[in-house]
């Protein structure tokens, strides 16, 4: 009779998940205290995400068009944008 051999195959180092850098971190940080701000001013949290939604939005269009992403990418984001259709 064989013998089976039930070593399992060797896996690979997976790279470590990559760290957020100093700058990214920080974009981040004022993100989230300029809309606490904007909340606690009396602005309704659903106006703060909006804002929060459109500026991201204008943010990838930028970055879209300035690395010359694919235009199906930038009509995605359009399309994600705009939300369901009435």
């Amino acid at each position: 009779m064989p013998e089976k051999n039930l070593s399992l195959p060797c896996a690979t180092a997976q790279p470590a998940p990559r760290r957020l850098h100093t700058p990214d971190a920080v974009v981040i940080i004022v993100i989230i205290l300029a809309a606490a701000a904007l909340s606690s001013t009396g602005l309704p949290v659903a106006d703060v995400l909006q804002l929060l939604a459109c500026a991201g939005l204008v943010a990838i269009l930028l970055i879209g068009l300035g690395t010359a992403a694919p235009v199906k990418a930038i009509r995605a984001a359009l399309r994600v944008a705009a939300g369901p259709a009435v």
